[in-house]
């Protein structure tokens, strides 16, 4: 199976009602920016985290990946994702996107991917 793109979900003056779904066990392909960021929930008993892969380097080095706990239960909002440090460059298929990973059970997550306009 391959990741899955998620789309973004915009907040808005009027409110927005996030809607969520479990990703799939190879992870997701997910918007970057300023105002970007991940709203996940672990409905499990067991703990799980979730991993953004960063593309960026600092003096020729790769800056680690950003993994979050998620333990049984919580709620976490993980960003914002930004496009500098998360994105794949301009001509890629993925160009201002990410890759996200998760451990645990996949149909314990709910996740959504939200941004201010």
């Amino acid at each position: 199976m391959a990741r899955q793109s998620v789309t973004t979900q915009l907040i808005t003056h009027a409110g927005t009602a996030p809607t969520a779904a479990s990703p799939n066990a190879d992870g997701d392909i997910v918007d970057t920016g300023g105002t970007v960021f991940l709203l996940v929930s672990n409905n499990g008993a067991s703990a799980a985290s979730v991993t953004v892969q960063t593309r960026a380097t600092y003096d020729g080095l790769a800056v680690e990946d950003l993994t979050v706990a998620l333990p049984a239960g919580a709620t976490k909002a993980i960003g914002p994702l930004s496009t500098a440090t998360f994105g794949f460059s301009a001509g890629d298929t993925n160009a201002k996107r990410a890759f996200v990973d998760y451990t645990g059970t996949p149909a314990d997550l709910a996740r959504s991917v939200l941004a201010f306009t």
